[in-house]
C-alpha cells in the first residue's frame, strides 16, 4: 500500500469526530502493520452529500448507495467510516474478496480491529454493511437527529 492511500486514509479520518480520531488511527496503522491494506473510502459527509448518495438507485440511475437519508446517517455526524481494501492499485470491496480466504482473511482482521476499539461493524448486521463502522459515543441515531434538529431550529430562530 502506499504511502498516498495511508494519507488520504488519514485525511478522512481526520474529518470525523475529534473523540474517535485516535481510534481509528490506532486501528489503521495496527492493520498496516500487520500488512493489511485497508483504505478508508469515506468518513465524515453533509446532510446534502447524505441525500444524494440516497437518491441513487431511486431518482438517480444506478445502483443504491446507501438506505439512510441525510439526518439519519452516523456519517453526517462524523461518527463512521466506510473502508476497502487494496491490492496494487485495485480496491477491493467485500464482494471482490468473500470468495479469496486470503483476502476474506485480511477484512475480517480489519473488522475485528475496529471493534475491538469499540466500534460496531456493519459486517454483523442483518441488512449488512461490510465496508461499514461506526461508534456513536453511546448515542442512538434518532438522539443525534434530534439534537442536529433542535440545532438547525434554533439557529433558525437566530436570524
Amino acid at each position: 500500500m502506499t504511502k498516498l492511500y495511508q494519507s488520504v486514509s488519514l485525511e478522512r479520518v481526520n474529518t470525523i469526530s475529534p473523540k474517535l480520531v485516535a481510534s481509528a488511527t490506532k486501528v489503521l496503522n495496527e492493520a498496516w502493520k500487520d500488512r493489511i491494506s485497508i483504505y478508508v473510502v469515506w468518513g465524515s459527509r453533509s446532510i446534502e452529500q447524505q441525500d444524494l448518495l440516497y437518491r441513487f438507485g431511486r431518482t438517480i440511475p444506478g445502483d443504491i448507495i446507501t438506505t439512510k437519508r441525510g439526518g439519519f446517517s452516523p456519517h453526517n455526524y462524523g461518527l463512521a467510516l466506510d473502508f476497502c481494501l487494496i491490492h496494487g492499485e485495485k480496491f477491493l470491496s467485500w464482494n471482490d474478496v468473500y470468495e479469496d480466504d486470503y483476502w476474506r482473511a485480511k477484512w475480517f482482521r480489519a473488522t475485528r480491529l475496529f471493534e475491538a476499539e469499540g466500534w460496531t461493524s456493519g459486517w454483523r448486521w442483518a441488512d449488512f454493511q461490510p465496508g461499514h463502522v461506526e461508534n456513536l459515543l453511546g448515542n442512538t441515531i434518532g438522539d443525534l437527529h434530534s439534537i442536529y434538529e433542535q440545532e438547525s431550529q434554533d439557529r433558525y430562530n437566530r436570524i
